[in-house]
């Protein structure tokens, strides 16, 4: 398989911050082609910080002419029960940095805004940080479910033989939590909500386990009851006047989104919605496609 961007699966790191950035208009595919290629020069790249780069379906066919991989499409807005909804704010470029630190996490997001400033401007920018032992705003860890590290890429990445193979479809959403509301409910309601105990995140048992609760809802199956996992890297931001939670992740199929989503805003049809919904919105909503290394790559070899 070509490889995957080495950025997706480094663990460890504390510091992250996300750029979503518009492509400017009439911007031409040589122009672009020649910015994305600054980004790999080492005023960028110095300071041992990771940088994982995804495109927005149109910007992708700008820059890759061809096939694009199945299932690429932008965010649209998701109205779910109860008046609860999912925004769309697609934006053409997104740029994930990551590292020890935050002094050289922020370098690194100043030069890729830099390297791209004359073709692309910043439309959202989140700073975001490891919370105590990866946990949630909420005080629920984090990501507890993800595949292991070997079986990540087989769940994150486009198998060989596909279009985008090495690439993954990435889920970037910025949710905004009501943690007033939420800190006000017993520990064991707030269990109920979330799924699982709040101090060791244990699973509550299945025949226990409400069925709108959030593990619940979020944990999607195919038609012969085998999971559709995703690959989480969501990490927490906040100031005093807001906290929540950037949700990221990442996958082989763009369509278990799009189950996932509608499994927990009780759309097409289903009966039951996620109770999280109650204490944390979504305020943005973009779908990405992050190439391979490889394909990445040939971007420049093929530029002009």
């Amino acid at each position: 398989m070509p490889t995957p961007q080495p950025g997706i699966f480094a663990l460890g790191t504390r510091s992250h911050h996300h750029l979503e950035l518009d492509l400017a208009p009439g911007a031409d595919r040589a122009a672009v082609v020649a910015a994305l290629g600054a980004l790999r020069e080492p005023r960028v790249t110095s300071g041992a910080a990771n940088l994982v780069i995804g495109f927005g379906s149109s910007a992708w066919t700008l820059v890759a002419p061809g096939e694009p991989p199945a299932g690429s499409g932008p965010f649209t807005e998701l109205v779910g029960r109860d008046g609860h909804r999912a925004p769309a704010t697609q934006h053409d470029v997104w740029a994930w940095i990551h590292g020890s630190g935050t002094d050289t996490v922020l370098d690194c997001a100043v030069a890729v805004a830099g390297a791209l400033a004359g073709v692309a401007t910043v439309a959202d920018e989140t700073p975001c940080f490891v919370y105590h032992d990866s946990r949630d705003l909420t005080g629920f860890v984090d990501g507890t479910a993800n595949p292991s590290p070997t079986a990540a890429p087989a769940v994150a990445c486009v198998p060989d033989g596909r279009t985008g193979a090495g690439g993954s479809h990435v889920l970037a959403q910025r949710w905004v939590h009501d943690l007033t509301s939420f800190s006000r409910l017993r520990v064991d309601d707030q269990e109920a909500v979330i799924g699982r105990t709040k101090p060791d995140s244990v699973a509550l048992p299945g025949d226990t386990r409400p069925s709108d609760s959030h593990i619940s809802r979020a944990e999607v199956h195919d038609d012969q009851g085998r999971e559709r996992p995703v690959y989480r890297r969501s990490t927490p931001f906040g100031t005093v006047a807001e906290r929540g939670l950037f949700f990221l992740a990442f996958s082989a199929e763009r369509d278990r989104f799009d189950q996932m989503l509608g499994s927990m805003y009780g759309t097409e049809g289903r009966e039951q919605r996620d109770r999280l919904l109650d204490f944390s919105r979504p305020v943005t909503g973009s779908y990405y496609f992050a190439p391979s290394v490889e394909d990445l790559v040939a971007l420049g070899a093929n530029a002009g």
